[in-house]
């Protein structure tokens, strides 16, 4: 596995009784500690904006980045490498870190190599990313009441008007006013292939890797996930990406990844999460046939979603905020996976109509 985040440590941790597995890290820098942030925001944000939670916060990552220390995924049978290296096309396939070679079964790209958050406001991007990158700034203090600019009619392009204005509203409760502007939003750039000699691999016509259903590269041998290719590069997803080729490489059983029952959430302190279909995605594959139902949980904060069910009372998507709306984003998925009706799921999440 060569990877740029410390989504890989977790997915190494986890499948390493199932076989071998390699890690290659680059050098520590600063953007290092950056990606643990995002990894534990994604999975535990705060519930509340304030010095106190923000400690608390603090305090997991360090707990996490003592757990996935090297000595400690030795010990679990990863073997970990630090250093800056590439791939070697020639007579074989293989990765080289200075004069060391390394040969596997298959590789995996888990991430690339983070870019630099913007020190301006104004966000180069578009998509969850921006949002990501601005709920993260205020949580360190670098953005607070000011004014962003991003580019296109819409914050998020492919999401729907209902999670459009929760994602709005969530960032100006942060102190973030955003500024829809006419046009269309400037495209996120790929990453840099040169570094890694990534170059005799297949890509589109603006740069991204080209990858089949199971996550495979042009070259048999190379896999990739995360910011690789083209799509949102939310942790959450970008570990079930990862995990779901490692335990193909491992156990040989090949199954794709069913992004239609993968959840994915917006690390901020409300937190928004998703998965199958919205609003808009479920009108265009079924038509007028579509509804749409409000649903909330009855707890102390308030969590609010909206349900999308199929003219057959089939479950279709929810999208969810409150701090109850990760938790519960992970049932609903399983409820997509079983095929069980919009009214069993609620059941089984805990959640009602209102």
């Amino acid at each position: 596995m060569v990877a740029a985040s410390p989504v890989a440590l977790e997915v190494a941790y986890r499948y390493a009784r199932f076989g071998r597995i390699g890690l290659v890290l680059p050098p520590p820098e600063a953007q290092w500690q950056w990606q643990w942030q995002r990894w534990w925001l994604s999975g535990a944000p705060p519930s509340r904006l304030d010095a106190a939670s923000w400690q608390r916060f603090q305090g997991m990552v360090q707990q996490g980045q003592r757990l996935y220390a090297p000595t400690v995924l030795n010990l679990a049978g990863i073997d970990v490498l630090s250093g800056t290296g590439k791939f070697v096309w020639q007579p074989q396939c293989h990765f080289q870190i200075g004069q060391d070679r390394l040969y596997a079964r298959g590789y995996l790209l888990v991430d690339a190599p983070p870019a630099v958050l913007p020190t301006t406001p104004v966000i180069q991007g578009t998509g969850l990313e921006i949002a990501e990158a601005l709920a993260w700034q205020s949580w360190s203090g670098d953005c607070l009441h000011q004014e962003w600019h991003v580019g296109g009619d819409r914050l998020v392009p492919t999401e729907d008007p209902w999670f459009n204005d929760r994602l709005q509203a969530a960032l100006e409760a942060l102190g973030i006013t955003v500024q829809l502007q006419c046009g269309s939003a400037t495209p996120r750039l790929p990453p840099a292939l040169t570094p890694l000699n990534l170059e005799p691999l297949n890509t589109d016509r603006h740069g991204w890797l080209l990858l089949n259903r199971y996550g495979r590269t042009s070259h048999p041998q190379i896999y990739a996930c995360g910011a690789w290719y083209k799509g949102y590069t939310l942790p959450s997803l970008t570990a079930a990406e990862a995990g779901a080729i490692a335990a193909n490489l491992l156990l040989g059983h090949p199954s794709p990844l069913e992004y239609r029952c993968q959840p994915w959430w917006l690390p901020i302190p409300t937190p928004l999460a998703r998965v199958g279909w919205n609003h808009r995605q479920a009108q265009r594959q079924w038509g007028a046939t579509v509804q749409v139902q409000t649903i909330h949980y009855p707890a102390d904060d308030p969590n609010w979603g909206e349900m999308i069910l199929g003219n057959n009372g089939k479950l279709l998507g929810v999208t969810l905020q409150g701090t109850a709306a990760i938790a519960a984003s992970r049932v609903f998925g399983l409820c997509l996976q079983q095929g069980l009706s919009a009214m069993a799921s609620l059941e089984y999440a805990g959640w009602s109509v209102p």
